[in-house]
């Protein structure tokens, strides 16, 4: 098992939800179906994540792996939800908030096609740093893709 490419991106997460998305334009809107919180949600070429917290400035990994991975490095990730299938035909993913602003640049997958999703939540985090108190606590998050 190797991961084949991995990106990183600060995700403004309002009303709980974030997604991976497909890029491609003619897809469904990928918030028409929410998950609980502290799950996700599978649907054609997204997945919608819900946090814990309500609003937050979320540290977003995708990592993309060549056979199913075990659990991110660190302490303190679970799991959330199951296992699941998700097609990105288009070969082009992003992550994007709740007005579907991009979060990052477009990602390109080696080819497109169903992959095997697995959405892993860090413990709360503080950022002292944070001067709005809106955005002083956050999540990590990783999002694993394999073939």
């Amino acid at each position: 098992m190797e991961l084949v490419g991995s990106f990183e991106a600060l995700v403004l997460v309002e009303r709980h939800l974030f997604a991976l998305i497909d890029n491609d334009p003619g897809n469904e809107e990928p918030f028409a179906r929410i998950p609980g919180n502290s799950a996700f949600l599978v649907h054609e070429d997204s997945v919608v994540v819900a946090s814990d917290l309500a609003d937050q400035l979320a540290r977003v990994r995708v990592e993309i792996w060549d056979a199913a991975p075990d659990g991110p490095a660190g302490d303190g990730f679970r799991a959330i939800g199951e296992v699941a299938s998700v097609s990105f035909e288009s070969g082009w993913i992003q992550l994007v908030n709740l007005m579907r602003d991009p979060a990052g640049d477009e990602y390109a997958l080696t080819s497109p096609g169903p992959y095997r999703v697995r959405v892993w939540a860090g413990p709360q985090e503080e950022d002292a740093q944070e001067e709005l108190e809106a955005y002083r606590f956050f999540e990590r998050f990783v999002i694993q893709l394999s073939p």
